[in-house]
């Protein structure tokens, strides 16, 4: 996409002189895909929904949740029912009521089949954010209760996710599978024009329950090349930039543009099959994690923006161990270790590498980095490479089915809550279809993470993670590589700027504006 098209796209939407001025122009990575919260598994999307839509609660500092939509809630003392209390006179975007017959209608249409919105689905996240609740009812107009199956500390934090987005149920059943391409929610901004493709246009809510937004108008433009994001940028078609080419902020810090970046709850890594050899050697799997020089890869391939993985949690979430072994570039141990294994003149491998992908961080240059950190070892990696839908659809089907052997593969978890990334990526319950694509199994590992999820003491959760950090990270599953940054590129004029502390990889623009 090159400046005129850009122009273009902007123009489509003339406005009024005076609205001209306090909107905000932001270049995103992909278009939507739908503006039903519930059915959205990309984070592009997310940026959108999370200024048309509220969800209950929002995760604050420290694990702690803060108010949005409930006013308060309590838990009872066996851990199984939640009481919300609503604001009072909340209202959707378009005047309707928000109350807790619409609390219970965003849930219910998710879980219970028989609701009359089920059929309007699919909704990919239900079950994995919502599997524990067993029933969700309103006690009155602005109370609602959820019951759950078995206690499970990782509830409020499914809450604050753009999945459990207060949706209207009015407009839901009206427009049935159309919901997708208009959406009806009370958050800061409300939709005006959908151009699929192109422009997608937000305009404030005049009736929201908090500050009204700082822009009168969002402006998302689709800009789906890494390196046209700049350019993008520097022309002036947009204002700000989502994730440019990492190789243009340089050029971008000696320029007129400011950067915001931070670390959040991601990981990037390589997938090993541990049910066939010579990955079923723990001794083969750490020399691999000793042969790639992550810090390289972060400076010379991600341009710095990564930090160095040797875990499945990131810095910032609940559970992450400092402690474990940082598996620090030594080829010499690499090869000693591979030695021990009975391969001292190496092996050969394939690595299954995707064209693209959300939270993929440059997968070809990545991939061709550490094929060469690992051939210095005597591995020889052939490197396969597939485009994004057909990737998914291998990891998907797992290892053994897709006789897969190595892999690159993200994770980024938008609840923050560890629990969400554990047991996905690394309990022996997520086998296919599950994310623990190479069957690794640690009855150890599975005790912990059950506790962890059981457990209410954040302290104490903190401590079982901990422990299942420091085996997971002795076993190396994977190869682990890095923890990507969120990368916000924007103009001089574009003020009140920065990125969720808890949450970066979600935008929320409600009090960034130009003048």
């Amino acid at each position: 996409m090159n400046k005129y098209v850009l122009t273009a796209l902007l123009a489509a939407a003339p406005l009024s002189s005076a609205l001209a001025q306090s909107q905000l122009v932001v270049g995103y990575e992909a278009d939507a895909t739908s503006l039903d919260p519930a059915q959205v598994t990309d984070l592009n999307t997310m940026h959108v929904l999370s200024h048309m839509y509220d969800t209950l609660v929002k995760l604050g500092p420290n694990g702690s949740f803060q108010p949005m939509l409930a006013s308060k809630w309590q838990m009872s003392k066996d851990g199984l029912t939640y009481t919300f209390t609503l604001r009072p006179k909340l209202q959707f975007a378009n005047g309707d009521p928000l109350n807790a017959d619409a609390v219970v209608f965003s849930f219910d249409r998710q879980l219970n089949k028989n609701n009359p919105g089920y059929k309007f689905g699919p909704f990919p996240f239900a079950d994995f954010y919502y599997g524990s609740v067993n029933s969700v009812r309103k006690v009155n107009a602005s109370t609602v209760e959820f019951k759950l199956k078995s206690p499970n500390s990782a509830f409020m934090a499914a809450l604050s996710v753009p999945t459990g987005s207060i949706v209207n149920p009015k407009q839901a059943l009206a427009m049935g599978k159309t919901f997708a391409l208009n959406g009806g929610g009370s958050g800061p901004y409300a939709l005006e024009k959908w151009n699929r493709g192109g422009q997608l246009i937000l305009k404030s809510n005049a009736r929201y329950w908090s500050s009204k937004p700082k822009s009168e108008r969002l402006i998302w433009v689709p800009i789906i090349q890494e390196s046209q994001r700049a350019v993008a940028l520097q022309s002036g078609t947009v204002d700000l930039v989502i994730n440019p080419a990492a190789e243009n902020l340089a050029k971008l810090k000696s320029g007129s543009y400011s950067l915001a970046q931070k670390a959040g709850p991601h990981i990037w890594w390589l997938g090993l099959n541990l049910t066939k050899a010579p990955f079923d050697n723990k001794l083969v799997r750490q020399a691999l994690n000793y042969a790639v020089d992550r810090k390289a890869i972060i400076e010379g391939v991600l341009y710095g923006t990564g930090t160095p993985s040797v875990q499945p949690l990131a810095p910032m979430q609940l559970g992450y161990n400092p402690n474990v072994n940082p598996y620090n570039y030594d080829p010499k141990k690499a090869k000693d270790l591979l030695a021990q294994a009975g391969y001292p003149n190496g092996f050969t491998t394939t690595l299954l590498v995707p064209t693209s992908g959300s939270g993929m961080q440059s997968p070809t240059q990545m991939g061709t980095a550490i094929q060469a950190y690992l051939g210095q070892i005597g591995v020889k990696v052939n490197i396969q490479q597939m485009d994004w839908g057909t990737f998914l659809s291998k990891i998907g089907a797992g290892a053994v089915k897709s006789n897969l052997e190595m892999w690159e593969l993200s994770w980024m978890d938008t609840a923050v809550d560890p629990a969400f990334a554990l047991d996905p990526l690394v309990s022996s319950k997520s086998f296919p279809p599950g994310f623990n694509t190479g069957q690794y199994k640690n009855t150890a590992v599975d005790k912990l993470l059950d506790q962890g999820r059981a457990e209410a003491d954040p302290k104490k959760r903190a401590v079982i993670y901990q422990k299942a950090m420091s085996l997971i990270n002795e076993d190396a599953p994977w190869v682990f590589v890095d923890h990507a940054q969120q990368v916000v590129a924007y103009n001089s004029k574009v003020q009140g700027m920065a990125l969720d502390p808890i949450s970066p990889f979600i935008l929320k623009l409600s009090n960034v504006y130009k003048p």
